[in-house]
């Protein structure tokens, strides 16, 4: 049932949200594409429930998105930071959780992720290289496809209580679908996430566009929607991996930072944070901390010391940080929808990343816990 909380809902939900590690995402495609009224209608508990079970639908078609966090550049951290700072245009191939395709289009090439039931595949156009992945952590750092309405909204839904309030929107016509509108009213204090807005088809529950509303700010944080779908199996042909002749292939355990930096040591990660119980780690991946889950989830990870100074003199150079009072260093990037924080011990031995849809007090107490050792 959608909103139903627990370990697996906070894992799917961070599948996006470490996704969170850096900022939100608002996402917006042009109005037009999503603004037009439609006739759909549907209950809209029923319409919640359908769209958490639509991970079977498949679907071929065309998504914008807009960030405009205004998050400031942080070498280190680039492409996520431009990922969730501008528009992002897609085209996705759908078949299964286990059998997708997104290419990621910009003015000087293409990026296309393979996700298949071996692992991963990425093409890079630019540098005319084929990368096999074997396995990326479930908390992760944001990825375009994070950004696809179905991913968006089902990764979400999924970090809610079952008895969020569920209320009707008007119908919206997207990509040729007349969608009914339900909106999910957050009621945890320990999330910036005040609604989430999704319309979806009525008759599959496939959401073909969806809005992140955060406390305190009138205009939704993050929108995204298709400009072009059609629902039924992709073609198969364009899920197989494929690269360029003459173009080179590499292997890799893990593309995603997370995964390299959560292989590591994760004793100094401690089993409370802020209130919130540790999740049991994902097998592999040890140093990669999960706390709570819902929407109100924290993530710690440690990091190595030369890698933490450098993340903190970025925050720094970017005059956006705010500076935790810590036993040691800390500064925070706080947006109103997802933060992130950097603490570094006062010998400069032990620092962690620290990020969550949360309110900065979550931030201040989880760096204090990680300084103090946790609390038990």
């Amino acid at each position: 049932m959608a909103g139903r909380s627990g370990t697996a809902a906070g894992r799917a939900l961070w599948r996006w949200a470490v996704v969170a590690v850096v900022g939100a995402l608002l996402v917006g495609v042009p109005a037009l594409l999503a603004a037009r009224p439609g006739d759909a209608q549907a209950d809209p508990q029923e319409l919640r429930d359908r769209i958490a079970a639509s991970a079977g639908v498949g679907w071929t078609g065309y998504a914008e998105a807009r960030a405009t966090l205004g998050l400031p550049r942080i070498a280190a951290l680039a492409d996520v930071t431009t990922l969730l700072s501008g528009v992002t245009r897609m085209r996705g191939w759908y078949a299964g959780p286990d059998r997708a395709r997104t290419d990621v289009l910009s003015a000087v090439g293409e990026r296309d992720r393979y996700v298949t039931p071996r692992g991963q595949a990425v093409w890079d156009y630019g540098a005319e290289l084929l990368t096999i992945v074997a396995r990326d952590p479930e908390v992760r750092l944001p990825r375009s496809e994070d950004l696809l309405p179905p991913d968006l909204a089902r990764r979400l839904l999924a970090g809610t209580a079952p008895d969020d309030p569920a209320t009707a929107l008007p119908a919206r016509r997207v990509a040729g679908v007349d969608a009914a509108g339900v909106r999910v009213t957050v009621a945890d204090p320990e999330t910036t996430v005040d609604a989430l807005d999704v319309w979806a088809d009525p008759a599959t529950g496939l959401p073909v566009a969806v809005e992140v509303r955060a406390r305190g700010v009138a205009e939704p944080m993050i929108s995204t929607a298709f400009g072009d779908l059609e629902q039924g199996p992709p073609d198969p042909t364009a899920l197989e991996p494929r690269r360029g002749p003459g173009a080179g292939v590499t292997r890799s355990p893990t593309s995603d930072l997370f995964g390299v930096l959560g292989r590591g040591d994760g004793s100094t990660l401690p089993a409370v944070l802020a209130g919130r119980e540790r999740v049991p780690p994902e097998r592999r991946f040890p140093a990669l901390g999960q706390y709570g889950t819902t929407l109100g989830q924290l993530i710690a990870v440690p990091l190595p010391a030369d890698f933490a100074g450098t993340l903190l003199g970025g925050i720094d150079r970017a005059g956006a940080g705010r500076t935790l009072t810590v036993d040691g260093q800390g500064s925070a990037l706080e947006t109103p929808l997802l933060s992130l924080a950097v603490v570094r011990s006062e010998d400069g031995a032990r620092a962690w990343v620290l990020a969550g849809l949360v309110p900065p007090a979550a931030l201040d107490s989880g760096a204090a816990d990680l300084l103090a050792g946790g609390r038990q």
